[in-house]
């Protein structure tokens, strides 16, 4: 199982590529555009990119530059309806790992991510402990001790934003803008909806919530303090 970005404008393509990963038990996140692409790039850890090259704003091959001129590894697959081959040689010269023509078989999608992923990494697992959590960032596992716990995908997106964000304030409205930001279906009660239960779920029985809440206000990951009770 892999946890995969697409970034892709053309929603009813994204919708398809999403239910066929998803059938292969892949977690996989969508953003519309080259900006909100590059902002869940930033707050989150993926192990394989999906790029389409034609996005309003900053185009896919701008944003694979960018990921490239940072230092990033991370496997980038480009979708694009561009035949030529000096299409082809832009992109893998600006560093896409390989390429994909519009229109394809989801099979032959899965093919090439298989093959990517079975390329050499040069991470190590990206575990983190946070108070009471073990949080295995890659595979998606929360544990408190030894026992291990379930989170829904949107669960865990948030628990990630704040463990990669400590000791800083964030509103419900930040908090959707932030995770979500090509999910113009949510709202901020669903966001305080979800954090109710993922709050619940992180907190062991007697124990302070470290995920704390400013009443009113939005919500805090303290690193020096366990937190209010939940």
């Amino acid at each position: 199982m892999a946890k995969i970005l697409i970034i892709e404008d053309d929603k009813k393509l994204a919708e398809g590529v999403i239910d066929w990963l998803a059938m292969e038990k892949h977690t996989v996140d969508h953003a519309e555009s080259g900006e909100d692409g590059l902002q869940l790039l930033s707050n989150f850890s993926y192990d394989l990119v999906i790029l389409d090259w034609n996005l309003p704003g900053i185009d896919g091959l701008e944003v694979c530059r960018r990921l490239r001129a940072d230092g990033s590894e991370l496997p980038i697959l480009f979708l694009t309806a561009q035949a030529k081959v000096e299409n082809v040689e832009t992109g893998l010269d600006a560093g896409a790992d390989d390429y994909l023509q519009k229109p394809f078989q989801v099979r032959e999608l899965s093919a090439r991510i298989r093959s990517l992923m079975r390329r050499p990494k040069g991470l190590l697992t990206n575990t983190v402990t946070a108070g009471y959590l073990t949080v295995e960032l890659d595979s998606h596992y929360v544990l408190i001790g030894d026992k291990r716990i379930s989170l829904t995908p949107k669960e865990f997106a948030l628990l990630e934003y704040f463990i990669r964000n400590p000791n800083k304030f964030f509103s419900s409205k930040a908090l959707l803008a932030a995770v979500w930001p090509s999910d113009s279906e949510s709202a901020e009660e669903s966001v305080r909806t979800i954090m109710f239960h993922l709050r619940k779920k992180i907190t062991p029985q007697g124990e302070n919530c470290l995920i704390k809440t400013v009443q009113g206000s939005g919500y805090i990951y303290e690193t020096d303090s366990a937190g209010s009770k939940a």
